[in-house]
């Protein structure tokens, strides 16, 4: 009798182990499916490209892009971590005043895939208070560290009302020349773009009014990412679609 009861409590005990993981993987998927997914560029928008840069610890080289995108008309979509912002609040408002977007590209640029939820959570939450701080500025747009997220960072990112946005041309412009950078956005140029620069990278002062001189020509123009999501179907490209390399 003894024997049969341990053998019930044993069925039992692995009954409820599997409805629990049912249970955690149920919450997942749904946690998945509400999450909106990151966009990598918008479709529908003929001769539209976005212009993103992201800074992270220095300002070095800022000023002369802005000049650049002054001179050329051009506003863009600038991704600052609330370090840098904090570090540098003039510069910051520079940016706004000259008519640019500011994006939320977390407090501390932390990989988010490390952390807790309650982490990701406060990475988002810490920038968004330094913008309003320092700016009286709220973000829509979000972008993570090194374009790393799950459904956790996509669902926090809704949470904070922004929507997150990655790239469809990575520009590598810390790692080549102003030729070559110039060579890499000509030939991956393409309606709805998304394009991935860096405050600081060294080739990219020398190459970008190349670059928006070729646009020109081309018939694009360059605008900001929210100016970008305004396409007729109010559809974005999703994540499953990948980066244009």
């Amino acid at each position: 009798m003894l024997k049969s009861w341990r053998r019930v409590e044993k069925i039992a005990l692995v009954l409820i182990m599997l409805l629990g993981a049912m249970a955690v993987t149920s919450a997942l998927m749904q946690l998945r499916s509400a999450s909106p997914e990151p966009i990598y560029f918008v479709p529908g928008r003929p001769y539209r490209v976005a212009l993103t840069f992201e800074t992270r610890w220095s300002d070095k080289g800022l000023n002369e892009l802005l000049e650049i995108l002054k001179e050329e008309d051009v506003s863009a979509s600038f991704f600052l971590t609330g370090s840098w912002l904090e570090k540098h609040p003039r510069a910051a408002a520079r940016i706004l005043k000259q008519g640019h977007e500011i994006g939320n590209h977390t407090l501390n640029h932390a990989v988010l895939l490390h952390l807790s939820q309650k982490e990701i959570k406060a990475e988002l939450e810490g920038f968004n208070a330094a913008a309003k701080e320092t700016l009286e500025y709220r973000p829509s747009l979000f972008r993570p560290p090194r374009g790393l997220y799950n459904g956790i960072v996509l669902e926090t990112a809704r949470q904070q009302r922004c929507r997150t946005v990655l790239w469809s041309i990575e520009s590598y412009d810390y790692l080549i020349g102003p030729d070559e950078l110039n060579r890499r956005i000509k030939n991956r140029l393409h309606h709805g773009a998304i394009i991935l620069f860096r405050v600081g990278a060294p080739s990219l002062p020398e190459a970008l009014p190349e670059i928006l001189a070729h646009m020109r020509k081309e018939g694009y123009r360059p605008v900001t990412v929210s100016e970008l999501l305004k396409s007729k179907s109010g559809e974005a490209r999703k994540a499953s679609t990948g980066e244009n390399r």
